[in-house]
């Protein structure tokens, strides 16, 4: 009877009180390992940023197709390299630059904006206003090299989240923003599986996609067959969006 207990009492009894902390001790353990796999399992978050606040100046010359582009000249010795960086121009919230930058195509310009960069690929969210063409001669544009046909498996993604702006920037959680984004003119770019290559999307006119073309494709691993391009440190895959298909 000495292991009788009911709650009036001041005190359990000693074996009573020991097995109740065992108890607590294993379902301690037990929380404390699943937390701790439950946070292993989570992937880490992307090596991007988006410089939200810090304006600074760049100046370059203005390419407005496939996409608004800044192609900006490399400092140093760049005599075995490409000798051009170039940044994807954004407007502000949603939307592409091309109404920015329209009337600047293959004119040297100064502006102010926000960078947004991730494994190599960059962009400048500019600054409304802040755009205007300078007096300097322009530098001439990079030669664009045809590689052939290729195949690419991968993502499709809005670049102005994917390089920085929203993180996690893909997979089916950002799929509804990516879908808005594309429709508001922001770059789309192939991310693939294997390597997080970055391949800037066009059509076989090497003119950009009609925006609501990708918004069904956002988010999803898909197979697309195209023709790789070069020109300075970029990427393009010409592609023909009726060929698309979903995923199985």
């Amino acid at each position: 009877m000495s292991d009788f207990y009911v709650g009036y009492l001041p005190k359990a009894p000693p074996s009573l009180g020991r097995f109740v902390q065992r108890i607590v001790l294993l379902l301690a353990v037990i929380v404390l390992t699943v937390a701790a796999a439950l946070i292993a399992g989570q992937k880490p978050f992307a090596n991007s940023f988006f410089e939200y606040g810090n304006v600074r100046p760049f100046e370059g010359r203005i390419e407005a197709h496939p996409y608004p582009t800044l192609v900006v000249p490399r400092p140093g010795d760049v005599s075995n390299e490409v000798g051009t960086s170039r940044y994807l121009l954004v407007a502000p919230g949603k939307h592409g630059a091309d109404d920015i930058v329209a009337s600047l195509d293959g004119k040297q310009v100064r502006l102010q904006g926000q960078m947004i960069y991730r494994d190599g690929g960059v962009m400048v969210e500019v600054e409304p206003g802040s755009i205007g063409s300078t007096n300097v001669v322009p530098s001439p544009p990079d030669r664009t090299t045809d590689l052939g046909a290729v195949t690419v498996r991968g993502e499709i993604v809005d670049s102005k989240c994917y390089l920085g702006v929203m993180n996690p920037g893909q997979g089916k959680v950002h799929r509804d923003c990516a879908a808005r984004c594309l429709s508001g003119g922001i770059p789309p770019i192939l991310v693939t599986l294997d390597r997080g290559d970055q391949y800037l999307l066009i059509g076989l006119d090497r003119r950009p996609l009609t925006r609501n073309v990708l918004r069904e494709f956002a988010a999803e691993v898909i197979t697309i067959d195209g023709e790789l391009l070069t020109e300075g440190n970029r990427r393009l895959l010409m592609i023909d969006p009726a060929m698309l298909h979903h995923s199985r």
